[in-house]
């Protein structure tokens, strides 16, 4: 479709997409560093980064400082880190609402493996729908049951690659034109999540790194195995020079530096 080849031709204007997501006070209330979150849009306009990812409200809110940042939207949520499952999401702004406010992508939870399963991906394939009707790039988030206590915020990170494959294909099957999800922590395993679904994949962030190396030196092992970009939140504006973090992810993304590299152009190094 002609609305959604644009809208991705756009995100991907340089090859890979750097989304910064700013979407976590949906669930988690103002965390450390998008208490105000233009803050967190001024370091990724100017760090290099391609879009944001955010609720309506604060895509409204942050409007003056996007610039040239493209804008994906979260048309999901309904559960936070109080409430006793993460995954009972339901649809919190229509696809229509999304693209009135500027969106030129939205993004959805998947949630595979859960006891909501059937409800959460009947869910994600009715955002589909709306948005092939309106030629809207729909990014699946796509998060397999061992991992969402973690990436909700607690529990330990466990995650079986076959699961991530399995998660990302569903995506595909279910209409969605980009996913994200977790790097499945070699890129042999990873690689065959990107053989078994020919749309993008991007590589999320997950809950801060305590060695932000490590973290760009994960980022980079998804991109060489075929990711194409990342989609990045408290490891960017949780860092204690955020602006810093977004230029190093992007010299990683966008310009195929090793991590060390980016680091030192980035002056982290």
């Amino acid at each position: 479709m002609s609305g959604k080849a644009i809208r991705l031709g756009r995100l991907h204007r340089r090859g890979r997409a750097l989304i910064i997501a700013i979407d976590h006070g949906l669930k988690a209330g103002p965390l450390r560093g998008i208490e105000d979150p233009r803050r967190a849009v001024r370091a990724a306009r100017e760090g290099g980064a391609d879009a944001i990812l955010a609720t309506l409200p604060v895509v409204e809110y942050v409007s003056a400082e996007l610039g040239d940042l493209l804008v994906a939207v979260r048309v999901d949520g309904g559960s936070t880190a109080l409430g006793p499952d993460p995954t009972r999401d339901t649809v919190i702004c229509s696809v229509e609402e999304a693209v009135r406010a500027g969106a030129d992508a939205v993004v959805a939870f998947g949630y595979v493996g859960t006891p909501n399963e059937p409800e959460q991906l009947a869910k994600l394939a009715a955002v589909a729908q709306e948005c092939r009707a309106l030629g809207v790039p729909l990014i699946a988030e796509m998060l397999p049951a061992e991992v969402v206590a973690y990436h909700h915020g607690g529990g330990e990170r466990a995650l079986k690659p076959e699961s991530v494959a399995l998660a990302a294909r569903v995506a595909w099957e279910l209409g969605a034109d980009a996913v994200k999800t977790y790097y499945t922590g070699d890129p042999e395993s990873f690689r065959r999540v990107v053989e078994g679904c020919p749309i993008p994949i991007y590589v999320l962030g997950g809950p801060a790194a305590g060695d932000f190396l490590a973290f760009l030196k994960q980022v980079e092992a998804a991109v060489r195995a075929g990711a194409r970009g990342a989609v990045v939140g408290r490891n960017a504006w949780q860092h204690p020079d955020p602006l810093k973090a977004v230029k190093a992810l992007s010299a990683v993304v966008h310009e195929g530096a090793t991590a060390e590299e980016a680091a030192r152009k980035a002056g982290l190094a």
